[in-house]
């Protein structure tokens, strides 16, 4: 059996795992991924990349090489609600194709929200790992134990070729997935419930005829054979479709030849070709971790919060996770900080990501009120008969519904919103801004995310957000018009750090925490 050392221990490298290597690949801390499978995802599950998300890929130089694999932004115009490809029209909610939203989207960043599908995503961010000096990668690796004592944690693995061995950790970040074999290990209960059962088809076919003047990022699909949600993947050949089927079937019901028949009641037609890549089942959650760590050994993503698609929440919230434990990490390993620096993490987190599962099923629960489930299996009496001009009364009550479903797919304040609370944030006196979903109001209050303001950096355009970095703070100091400069700050960092200055007017005198876009 072989033996190794490292600093971080990473288990799953899905797209959590793999980013939360490159973070720290990025730091220089020396890193190993552990990743059952041989490669990376073969089927397209998640791919809203929001905004956040994308401030992120930027900090680490991946925003560039993530946008250039990602649906068009100009076929992500908005979400249709349709009978079929070639059917009816219920509704449409735009985002982009609207230039109100989009003069708004831009000004809230410097990156855009994408649809990135996960299999062109994981080898973005695997290629970027591998550049790391410090970071080693381990796929088609299964790690079959999980002990600690007061100074570490020891995996225990074994590969495909029949090899097994140790490695010893300070510490072990666990990104495995909602069954995660590592909470269960380290005794971290889950409180939640699973939502109904559903299917992922993955194929191919060129629908270009049926959206070519609708390039919308998602047809949610109501007829009398089906009724669930068609992702563009790449505006024309590559699609997913996902739908519920009920508690009296099982997943072996959904033949190829079953799964071919529901696809042609998707697009409408039977004449096209279909090139069925794989068939998923999985299963829809809304759950939470009772606490995101154990001892030296940290749970992020589906491993800490399995929440329904609805609304594109389950990476981004896991990505926000690491992005939050990793500077945390680096100080304590650093010595430059405690190790009760770590207990801030779920104290932080976990609220953020408990919003998100809520919000999620208010979302999958808000469609079905109003017979627009989609992806719950659905019997509404009304989806037989929505087609052609005796439907046109049903598609009405249908469409009556689409607007209250904004929040679902539109939520910057959700996004950018966030405000974290802890014994590491000192409060300013200032209230908390408005929250809203749908609505995000910029501010520079403690715990709240930094805002996005154009800047000049070595002479070239930039944001704010640049300023920030994961491996120092930043000080923001702003002037106050005619009245001279602020006071000097009165808080201190908790480490020798280099101080950034900034004369954006109107600033409340922060002080930024490593990387975090948080004001501290």
């Amino acid at each position: 059996m072989s033996k190794s050392h490292t600093d971080i221990a990473i288990i799953g490298g899905g797209p959590v795992g793999l980013c939360a290597v490159n973070l720290l690949g990025q730091l220089g801390i020396r890193t190993v991924l552990f990743e059952q499978n041989a490669t990376t995802s073969f089927h397209p599950r998640g791919h809203v990349v929001n905004t956040r998300t994308m401030e992120i890929f930027r900090s680490c130089g991946l925003a560039e090489d993530v946008d250039a694999v990602a649906l068009p932004l100009e076929r992500h115009a908005g979400i249709g609600f349709v009978t079929s490809l070639a059917g009816d029209t219920i509704g449409v909610i735009e985002t982009r194709g609207d230039p109100e939203w989009a003069r708004i989207e831009a000004s809230q960043s410097p990156v855009f929200k994408r649809s990135c599908p996960q299999d062109k995503l994981e080898p973005v961010l695997r290629e970027h790992a591998q550049r790391r000096d410090s970071v080693a990668l381990h796929f088609n690796h299964k790690v079959t134990g999980v002990t600690q004592d007061a100074t570490g944690v020891t995996l225990t693995w074994e590969n495909g070729e029949g090899a097994s061995g140790a490695t010893r950790a300070a510490y072990v970040i666990a990104a495995d997935g909602p069954r995660s074999p590592t909470r269960e290990a380290v005794g971290i209960g889950m409180d939640g419930k699973s939502i109904g059962q559903q299917i992922g088809l993955y194929f191919h076919a060129d629908l270009w005829k049926y959206v070519v003047d609708r390039p919308y990022l998602l047809y949610w699909i109501f007829n009398a054979q089906t009724s669930g949600v068609l992702i563009s993947l790449d505006g024309r050949y590559r699609w997913t479709y996902n739908f519920g089927y009920h508690t009296h079937e099982s997943r072996d019901d959904f033949t190829k030849e079953r799964c071919l028949n529901i696809l042609r009641a998707v697009i409408g037609v039977s004449d096209v070709e279909i090139d069925i890549k794989s068939i998923m089942p999985w299963r829809m959650q809304a759950r939470i971790a009772d606490t995101f760590s154990a001892g030296r050994v940290f749970i992020a993503g589906d491993a800490a919060h399995p929440l329904p698609p609805t609304g594109g929440q389950g990476m981004n919230t896991g990505i926000a996770d690491i992005h939050n434990l990793i500077w945390k990490l680096n100080l304590v390993l650093d010595g430059a900080a405690p190790a009760s620096l770590l207990a801030t993490y779920t104290e932080e987190r976990r609220p953020i990501a408990s919003f998100n599962v809520a919000q999620s099923e208010r979302n999958a629960m808000a469609m079905a009120k109003r017979g627009l489930s989609g992806m719950l299996a659905n019997d509404s009496e009304l989806l037989s008969s929505l087609e052609g001009a005796q439907g046109a009364a049903n598609r009405a009550k249908l469409a009556e519904g689409i607007p209250e479903q904004r929040e679902h797919f539109d939520y910057p304040g959700q996004t950018f919103g966030f405000s974290y609370e802890s014994n590491l944030i000192t409060p300013d006196g200032t209230p908390s801004p408005p929250f809203s979903v749908r609505s995000y109001t910029p501010a520079a209050r403690p715990g709240n995310r930094a805002p996005h303001l154009p800047v000049t950096l070595d002479g070239k355009a930039a944001s704010l957000l640049d300023l920030f970095s994961l491996d120092r703070f930043t000080l923001l100091y702003a002037a106050t018009g005619n009245s001279g400069p602020m006071p000097s700050l009165r808080r201190t960092c908790p480490c020798r750090c280099a101080a950034l200055v900034s004369g954006t007017e109107g600033m409340s005198r922060p002080i930024q925490r490593p990387g975090s876009n948080s004001m501290a």
